[in-house]
C-alpha cells in the first residue's frame, strides 16, 4: 500500500538532529582546509615554507569511538556525526558547491588537539532533506599542533 499523504520537508529532521547533537555532549570540530591563497613569497614558492591550514569548525559533532572490528597492529576507528546545518554554514563560508567537496579538499579533521584522516563520509536524509553527515575517521600517527 502507497502512503499518499503529503510529506512537505519543513526542516524538523535537522533542527532535531542538530538537537540531538547538543544534547548527547557535542563539542566542536575542525576541518583542516588548504589555504585559499598560496604562498607567493619566494621561499613559499619553492617549498621552504609550510603552507599551513585554515581551521574550519564544525559544531555541534559528536566524536566516538567506533565499532569496527579490531586487528592486530591496526589504528583504532572513530566516527564523527555532524549536524547537516553545520556543514551547509561550512559550504557557504568556504564558497562551495557541495559538502562532498568540502569533505574531499579537507585534509584532516581535528578533534581535542588529535588529528585524524577522514576515511569514508555518508549521509541521512528525512523526506529528501539531509539532516545528518557522518565520517568514519582515523586517528593520524603524529600529534598536530593547537
Amino acid at each position: 500500500m502507497a502512503d499518499l499523504s503529503t510529506q512537505i520537508p519543513c526542516g524538523v529532521a535537522r533542527r532535531v538532529a542538530a538537537a540531538l547533537l547538543r544534547a548527547d555532549g557535542g563539542t566542536t570540530a575542525c576541518l583542516q582546509m588548504p589555504p585559499l591563497q598560496g604562498d607567493s613569497s619566494n621561499a613559499g614558492q619553492i617549498g621552504l615554507d609550510s603552507p599551513g591550514f585554515l581551521s574550519l569548525p564544525l559544531a555541534p559533532v559528536v566524536f566516538r569511538k567506533a565499532r569496527v572490528s579490531m586487528q592486530d597492529g591496526a589504528l583504532p576507528k572513530y566516527e564523527l556525526l555532524v549536524s547537516a546545518q553545520a556543514v551547509e554554514a561550512a559550504v557557504g563560508q568556504q564558497k562551495l558547491s557541495s559538502a562532498q567537496t568540502l569533505f574531499t579538499m579537507a585534509s584532516g579533521v581535528v578533534v581535542a588537539g588529535k588529528l585524524f584522516l577522514i576515511e569514508a563520509i555518508s549521509a541521512s536524509e528525512s523526506q529528501g532533506e539531509l539532516y545528518l553527515y557522518r565520517l568514519l575517521l582515523q586517528e593520524a600517527c603524529g600529534e598536530w599542533p593547537v
